[in-house]
């Protein structure tokens, strides 16, 4: 038998007629689809940005009360002197402190702060929680002596301010990331065109981008309101903190906690 011609399977009117309008109607979705998928992305990196730019601001009003120090606040949470924190230590921590996390929302403050994921959070992790990434604000915090030489299971060795910006701080936390997963859901399809999203920030294909990379990208979308927003969501996504963005961290960032 001889070979057959895939095209006399396809309907008459759009083999002999490319440029039907059934064809232009197509082309049109397709372009529309693609538009719509982009403007998904970009909304998902502004929220993003958002969110860690408001983090920080409430980071830094930490950081200026004199009493507040990393060490301490760590050791609400650490529970025998370990050195890491896992679920329970997170819940047990936040409740001291008035916040009663569901244990969804516990995974997803492991899903956002275990960069190494091995189901704990280390004190290097936990600063970054707590502290600014503005310098001098850092360094402010970094030099403080703790109060305490052993675990504390009182928040009142701060005073009632520090107490209520912590509060502040770790309900926001909270509150955001419900609100990204739950815009994670809706950009269910995205993720099915995630690499072709990221070529557009990988522009050497060198399979990452750095920090300069991105901000030109966000300069180009409109997405831009500061660099200092640029960089803030850059750690973010930078798991590994290794000052390149690869393919798997930004799926990371974009997979769903069902």
């Amino acid at each position: 038998m001889g070979s057959t011609n895939y095209q006399t399977y396809l309907s008459p009117s759009r083999y002999r007629n490319p440029n039907s309008s059934l064809n232009y109607t197509r082309t049109m979705n397709n372009y529309n689809y693609n538009e719509y998928e982009q403007k998904q992305f970009n909304d998902f990196l502004r929220k993003l940005m958002e969110i860690e730019g408001q983090i920080e601001r409430i980071k830094t009003n930490l950081a200026l009360n004199s009493d507040f120090n990393c060490e301490d606040v760590f050791r609400l949470f650490e529970l025998d002197g370990r050195g890491y924190l896992d679920k329970d230590d997170l819940k047990y921590g936040l409740n001291l402190i008035g916040i009663f996390p569901t244990d969804h929302e516990l995974r997803l403050l492991m899903k956002r702060f275990d960069l190494q994921k091995q189901g704990v959070i280390n004190y290097a992790d936990f600063f970054d929680i707590i502290v600014p990434f503005e310098k001098e604000n850092r360094l402010k915090v970094e030099n403080r002596i703790p109060r305490s030489c052993c675990p504390c299971r009182c928040p009142d060795i701060f005073s009632y301010g520090t107490q209520r910006t912590l509060k502040d701080l770790f309900n926001y936390i909270i509150d955001s990331e419900n609100e990204i997963n739950n815009m994670r859901r809706t950009c269910g399809t995205l993720r099915l065109k995630l690499r072709d999203k990221f070529e557009l920030l990988d522009y050497g294909r060198k399979g990452y981008f750095t920090n300069n990379e991105f901000i030109n990208y966000l300069r180009k979308e409109y997405l831009l309101s500061s660099n200092k927003d640029a960089d803030l969501l850059f750690i973010r996504l930078d798991k590994n903190r290794n000052g390149k963005i690869d393919y798997k961290e930004i799926e990371d960032e974009v997979q769903t906690l069902y």
